[in-house]
């Protein structure tokens, strides 16, 4: 056979001349491409995969040993002759250190060509009868490992050396799929469980399938030979259950492939799917259909988010357990999963989103004055705690939801008054937040227009100018105490304190500094 070899040199005279120093096809090797440049030759080399490349060790930008470093990482047993005009030593001894086969100085002499192309096909002829001698040994192999091979090899296995792994098999069908299992049982049991749920897959799928069950790190594989391209999903997954037992897994699919050589491509995509277990319930058989079907509807609504000045989630759920409303509970965590799925968040995401939204709700209520505060805050470790430790999304939602909802009933559950006394309780024990009609109508399930309707027969105010005298009649009380004007606006919810003094001077009748002024004038002539 012929050894393939590209040339890489930024010298089109160097280039040129070593094809016609010496007789290529004689030595059994032959020059299949040249590249001008490191980076271009990076390239070549990507494309080419040649058994030898001769390489320029100095040239602008990439230069050779920035070449062979970076092919180095991919590839620990490619061939490379070094030429150069200089002969530092330092250079000289990163091409040791990266391994070169050979150091040539410019011009290049032919018969020292000659004699480090036969060093390299001898080594190039060693190398194959190695992995020859491999490739039949393995025939002998149990066919387990054998797809490990296939799947698992530490360097890139070539066409011809993957079809001799294939063949060893003995296998012969229409289809062939990888199938990925993750189990997991209690932690006393789970050793014996898993030893029992393996032998129950060699029975089932192996030695009445004729199927192959391999180790795929800390996952089970199967190797799934098929009759057909078309198989039924649900006949699958009872299977797998059956051998399970009380062992709870996810198992995902990729797709068939018509050869046993191309199984990788089957096998990344069911590890890509499987990445996804934490969306499906236990005992699930995750392929590209379920998988598409379970994120659809995120993708079709979007992510809604919030826009900037609107409250956040953590805000809304805050809201919604201090008004003790159990609907409004559950609003904000199926908004939540909505975000959650049409984001795809993996599992970590998904536990990161739910602890920063319950942080920052129970947080609240934990720094708040009301009797609820101590609850508040012993439940905010209960429920990171079940964040932490489900199994599934499905398990977090319903663990989270019924912890919610617990906490709700310590509280004393929704009080027994109307909805509108529940709204002005809450304004006065947030006026200092952005509070917005359509967040409250949402919250207790109204429609924001009909429920500002009734806000205003029963109150006399519309919504915003209630909170506004609210927060009026809260501000006097701080400035009677004597803090500054700018002060007082932040606290009672004002960001803009023009706006503030527009406000207070329209229900009071006068600027709040000279309220201010006003007020500590009293308390000095009460005093003397």
């Amino acid at each position: 056979m012929m050894y393939k070899v590209l040339i890489v040199d930024d010298e089109p005279m160097i280039r040129e001349g070593l094809r016609t120093i010496v007789d290529w096809e004689t030595e059994g090797f032959e020059i299949v491409d040249t590249a001008s440049n490191g980076k271009e030759g990076l390239e070549k080399f990507g494309q080419i995969e040649p058994d030898l490349t001769i390489v320029d060790i100095r040239m602008p930008g990439m230069t050779g040993l920035d070449l062979i470093e970076r092919v180095r990482k991919d590839n620990s047993s490619a061939h490379f002759l070094i030429l150069s005009g200089y002969a530092e030593f330092d250079y000289a001894k990163r091409a040791i250190v990266s391994g070169v086969s050979g150091y040539l100085l410019k011009p290049v002499d032919e018969e020292e060509l000659l004699d480090e192309l036969r060093r390299v096909r001898e080594l190039l002829q060693r190398e194959q009868e190695a992995r020859s001698a491999r490739i039949e040994q393995e025939s002998a192999l149990p066919k387990a490992q054998i797809v490990e091979e296939l799947l698992f090899e530490d360097e890139p296995l070539g066409e011809e050396q993957r079809a001799k792994l294939a063949g060893a098999l003995g296998l012969s069908a229409p289809a062939y799929r990888i199938a990925l299992l993750d189990a997991h049982g209690g932690i006393e049991t789970e050793s014996r469980q898993h030893a029992v749920f393996r032998q129950r897959l060699k029975e089932s799928f192996e030695e009445r399938g004729g199927d192959v069950l391999f180790s795929a790190g800390s996952h089970i594989g199967l190797l799934l030979v098929r009759r057909s391209h078309v198989e039924g999903g649900e006949t699958l997954r009872s299977q797998l259950a059956e051998a399970a037992g009380d062992l709870e897994f996810h198992a995902a699919c990729g797709p068939t492939v018509e050869r046993l050589t191309d199984i990788a491509s089957s096998f990344r995509e069911a590890e890509q799917l499987l990445h996804a277990r934490f969306f499906f319930e236990s005992g699930s058989l995750i392929d590209r259909a379920a998988y598409e079907e379970r994120f659809a509807a995120g993708d079709a609504r979007g992510t809604d988010d919030e826009a900037e000045d609107g409250p956040q989630l953590g805000d809304k759920l805050y809201y919604a357990l201090d008004i003790r409303s159990r609907d409004a509970v559950d609003k904000v965590l199926a908004e939540l999963e909505r975000t959650a799925v049409s984001r795809r968040m993996d599992e970590g995401a998904v536990r990161g989103e739910y602890s920063r939204t319950l942080s920052l709700a129970l947080g609240k209520l934990s720094s708040s004055a009301s009797s609820a505060a101590e609850l508040a805050q012993n439940y905010h470790s209960l429920l990171l705690s079940d964040v932490n430790q489900a199994q599934s999304y499905g398990m977090l939602k319903r663990q989270v939801g019924d912890r919610l909802g617990e906490l709700i009933d310590r509280f004393g559950g929704a009080n027994k008054d109307t909805v509108l006394k529940q709204m002005i309780d809450f304004i006065r024990r947030n006026y200092s937040e952005n509070l917005k009609l359509e967040v409250l109508a949402e919250m207790f399930g109204y429609n924001s227009g009909y429920l500002g309707k009734l806000f205003k027969n029963y109150t006399g105010e519309y919504f915003n100018a209630f909170v506004d005298k609210v927060r009026v009649d809260k501000a006097k009380e701080l400035l009677g105490q004597g803090l500054k004007v700018h002060q007082v606006a932040a606290r009672v919810g004002y960001s803009n304190a023009d706006y503030f003094h527009s406000k207070f001077r329209k229900y009071v009748g006068t600027s709040p500094s000279a309220y201010r002024n006003e007020m500590h004038g009293e308390q000095q002539s009460g005093e003397q």
